[in-house]
């Protein structure tokens, strides 16, 4: 079960001096209004976080999500943090969208995706970074994979190049030459292995780690940090980011289910998101 936390619009005063949390069923979303706002002290947020939290907590709720205003709110965060509440944030999301990223960078460069290379940079052979591996293989020219533990991802390329007749290229050298890869696709090297790699100095780059930056003072390309996406509108909430909105709905679901349920409601990226906001189509040309 998943939470969906937002302030009130206009506290009332009971509201406000008892702490009183207001729930409201809408559909399938169970949304919990809490009295507190941007103007609210420390103390005041504190209080009321820790009876939203303990009201979690006695209904086993584990997985929350914020409005936008909160999610800016680190008083709130830190409080359900302490508890052992899961704050939904996009990043399990940001795993199940890296094709439609790359097939979105192709369209930038006006390229297609069949005649290209790419790299994915990874040691965790979960079953969304394997379905990854298969779409993308499927998909692309050239695929590569640069782990730490090559025995991990053997299998899995095993069984492309024995059943469907894909070669991968599996590596575990950090001196690997990228220069002919078009995009490199981080998923999950922290930021001090990721600068260990020769990265060439104009690289694509999709960063799913959050906050991972490029230490090289000569890298001049594009280091993709987030993105924004377009979802149906039955899905939508006031108040909370579509992205968020998304990952809630894919939660709990298999990683072969959520890819089929992307696909399904055809969900498209609408803006790719670099260290200084959105990037110009321009600059992938």
């Amino acid at each position: 079960m998943i939470i969906y936390v937002k302030q009130f619009e206009k506290i009332k005063f009971i509201y406000r001096i008892f702490n009183i949390l207001k729930k409201e069923q809408i559909e399938d979303k169970t949304i919990i209004y809490i009295p507190i706002n941007g103007n609210s002290r420390k103390k005041t947020v504190k209080r009321v976080m820790e009876k939203l939290s303990k009201y979690l907590y006695e209904n086993s709720v584990k997985n929350v999500i914020l409005e936008e205003k909160l999610m800016q709110n680190e008083e709130a965060k830190n409080v359900l943090y302490s508890y052992n509440i899961n704050i939904l944030d996009g990043t399990r999301l940001s795993k199940f969208l890296i094709y439609n990223v790359i097939q979105k960078i192709y369209k930038y460069k006006k390229s297609r995706i069949e005649a290209g290379e790419i790299t994915i940079l990874t040691n965790e052979n979960n079953d969304i970074t394997i379905e990854n591996i298969m779409l993308i293989a499927r998909n692309t020219k050239r695929l590569n994979i640069i782990t730490s533990n090559t025995k991990k991802f053997k299998k899995i390329v095993d069984y492309l190049y024995h059943e469907l007749g894909i070669l991968i290229k599996l590596s575990n050298n950090i001196k690997t030459n990228l220069n002919s890869s078009d995009i490199i696709v981080n998923m999950d090297f922290p930021e001090e292995m990721l600068n260990k790699l020769d990265i060439p100095d104009n690289a694509i780059i999709i960063n799913v780690p959050k906050n991972t930056n490029i230490t090289s003072k000569k890298f001049s390309g594009i280091n993709i940090k987030g993105w924004e996406i377009e979802i149906p509108e039955k899905y939508k909430i006031n108040g909370f980011a579509d992205y968020i909105i998304y990952e809630g709905k894919l939660y709990h679901k298999t990683a072969i289910k959520a890819f089929e349920q992307i696909e399904k409601d055809k969900i498209k990226i609408k803006n790719l998101i670099g260290i200084n906001g959105i990037i110009n189509k321009k600059e992938f040309i």
